[in-house]
């Protein structure tokens, strides 16, 4: 038997990365992982384990923030990692930033692993540029050389340690009030299963989107352009449509499954919440495509469980008028989505399988 330990994220300790490891944890062991989540990088237990990851998000009050981040605890962190990497087994930092771009790379040279939700299936990407890359490649406009938000390359040789985890499909979705999030890694979904609307009830909304990012400078390559593109846009469409500011969350999970069309756009990264949300709601999810990165779970099949648009959105406005008008022949495709979905997040070997993939 293997231990797996984890260096958790306390504040989202519940439904959030690390759910599958507790909802799972028996498959694991049965495949000879045992898994232990932990909350203090002090804990004299981490340092006997065969395998030890590190939830780049534990550091959110230190270098893990960019506008934190300084050369005092950057030397702290190599000092901490150098000294795991002595004690344990194999040392696992998992990348949990957003996007499939990362701002990790300068610690890589001091891990054995360097696993991301998702990553680029063209991985030089990541390395050093005659031009500097923007951290996420789909704002990466700049001809200047200087991106919005730039980052470390990665040492070419160190490439090989980037490997794909799991995303954000494996979060628990059942719906939780505050006080009852607690319960989410311990509540059997054979007791509290998710609650799946099927694709071809009555919905009363063509179109939902509702979210919105902190106010920026003005420019194309900015986080939120494709959110305020879509709020430019919403307007000018003849349909039944929600949005606006953020609403209570059961009120937003009623709004979505009272929808035709969900709109899902990139913000901090490529992989979202309301991705799963949607599947989960039966809306048919509309999302710039995602063809440039590998991710687990992988649910993005263009056209057959998403239908994909241009990045820049210019697509956007025709494809949602287009399938308005011939909704009925677009079902399947949420339909697919839906099933899709279904089966892979209830894929406890197909879990366990990527993480010994990952780890090993």
């Amino acid at each position: 038997m293997k231990t797996l330990k984890i260096l958790d994220w306390s504040k989202q300790r519940y439904y959030c990365e690390t759910h599958p490891f507790y909802r799972w944890k028996k498959q694991l062991r049965e495949s000879g992982l045992d898994v232990k989540c932990y909350f203090n990088h002090l804990d004299k237990d981490l340092k006997d384990a065969d395998y030890l990851i590190i939830h780049s998000r534990y550091f959110e009050d230190g270098w893990q923030q960019l506008s934190t981040r300084n050369s005092q605890n950057e030397d702290e962190l190599i000092n901490y990692l150098l000294e795991m990497k002595q004690k344990v087994g194999k040392l696992i930092w998992f990348d949990a930033a957003d996007s499939s771009g990362s701002s990790d790379f300068s610690i890589i040279p001091y891990t054995d692993v360097f696993l991301k939700k998702q990553v680029l299936k063209d991985k030089k990407y990541y390395t050093e540029q005659p031009v500097k890359n923007d951290l996420r490649i789909w704002l990466n406009t700049a001809k200047d050389g200087h991106p919005n938000t730039p980052f470390d390359p990665c040492p070419a040789n160190q490439l090989g340690k980037i490997r794909v985890g799991w995303n954000l499909g494996l979060n628990d979705y059942r719906y939780f009030g505050y006080k009852m999030a607690r319960l989410s890694n311990y509540l059997s979904y054979s007791l509290y299963p998710l609650n799946y609307k099927q694709v071809t009830k009555k919905r009363s909304l063509d179109l939902t989107f509702r979210g919105t990012l902190p106010v920026e400078e003005n420019g194309s390559n900015k986080v939120s352009s494709q959110r305020d593109t879509i709020l430019k846009l919403l307007p000018q469409l003849s349909m039944n449509v929600a949005s606006g500011f953020s609403i209570p969350k059961a009120n937003y999970l009623k709004e979505l499954r009272d929808s035709k069309l969900s709109i899902s756009p990139y913000g901090w990264g490529e992989v979202c919440y309301r991705d799963f949300e949607s599947f989960i709601a039966g809306a048919l999810l509309i999302k710039p495509s995602m063809k440039h990165l590998v991710t687990y779970p992988d649910v993005y099949l263009p056209n057959e469980t998403y239908i994909p648009v241009s990045w820049d959105l210019s697509d956007l406005k025709e494809k949602v008028e287009h399938i308005k008008a011939n909704y009925s022949q677009h079902q399947q495709i949420a339909i697919n989505g839906q099933e899709l979905y279904k089966k892979i997040s209830n894929d406890a070997d197909g879990f366990v399988h990527t993480v010994l993939k990952a780890i090993v």
